[in-house]
């Protein structure tokens, strides 16, 4: 019985956070107008940003700012407001939201403010 209810917990809390996962990203939607949080950036290709922020959150500062430093990712202003192009997971496409631009910079959806 105890293994059951254990088994019980363990599926409601797997549930839960699939739940959380998938609202999570329906909050970012294509035609969406959104600001960046301090501290963002977008790269030019979805593989770029990828990588960028692969190196950044393994600490890897210099291998990092090497994207930056070739101009494949730029820092993103707060105050400016941009549009979502497309959604893939948690990675987010997105163009300045002044202009009718189809294909734009990658980012993750954790730099957008909500």
């Amino acid at each position: 019985m105890k293994k059951r209810a254990i088994a019980g917990f363990a599926m409601i809390g797997l549930l839960g956070a699939i739940t959380s996962v998938q609202a999570q990203d329906k909050v970012v939607q294509p035609q969406q107008t959104f600001s960046f949080m301090p501290n963002a950036y977008g790269c030019l290709s979805k593989d770029k940003f990828d990588s960028a922020d692969q190196h950044a959150q393994a600490g890897e500062q210099q291998k990092m700012q090497e994207f930056f430093s070739g101009f494949q990712c730029l820092p993103t202003p707060e105050g400016a407001h941009f549009r979502v192009v497309q959604v893939v997971g948690h990675d987010v496409e997105f163009v300045n939201a002044s202009n009718s631009d189809t294909q734009g910079l990658w980012t993750a959806d954790r730099f957008i403010k909500q």
